[in-house]
């Protein structure tokens, strides 16, 4: 093996470890967003349920257009995240199973119905309902 063939196969294995590094640090910032997401989602529902009642139509909705902007964002950025791993493992690791893509979307689309569930939370309890 000559010495341009043993620095093509260090490159490559340099590359495959960067690309391990990158996969990593990107389901790494999914997560992180997964847990802001929860705690947006968290706050809402405990300020929907302590003072929901209480409070004015102008301070509902200033609380819920900062939920939906930030819930919505934490969503996207994780859905963004992953997806960027699972497309860089599929490019830099074509022979193996990387990040499932479906269960991304599945956990978007629950994150999703999670925030559509806080809406109707804080509606419920604006309008005294008990069901």
């Amino acid at each position: 093996m000559t010495s341009s063939e043993e620095i093509s196969i260090a490159l490559s294995v340099e590359e495959r470890s960067m690309a391990l590094t990158v996969i990593g640090d990107s389901m790494n910032l999914s997560l992180a967003f997964m847990t802001l997401y929860l705690s947006v989602v968290s706050g809402y529902l405990f300020v929907a349920y302590l003072a929901g009642s209480k409070l004015t139509r102008l301070q509902v909705s200033f609380v819920t257009l900062l939920f939906v902007v930030f819930s919505l964002h934490f969503t996207l950025s994780s859905f963004g995240a992953f997806e960027g791993a699972h497309l860089m493992h599929a490019e830099a690791f074509p022979d193996s199973l990387g990040p499932s893509p479906f269960m991304n979307r599945g956990l978007a689309i629950f994150q999703l119905f999670g925030i559509v569930g806080c809406l109707k939370f804080m509606w419920n309890v604006l309008n005294n309902i008990n069901e």
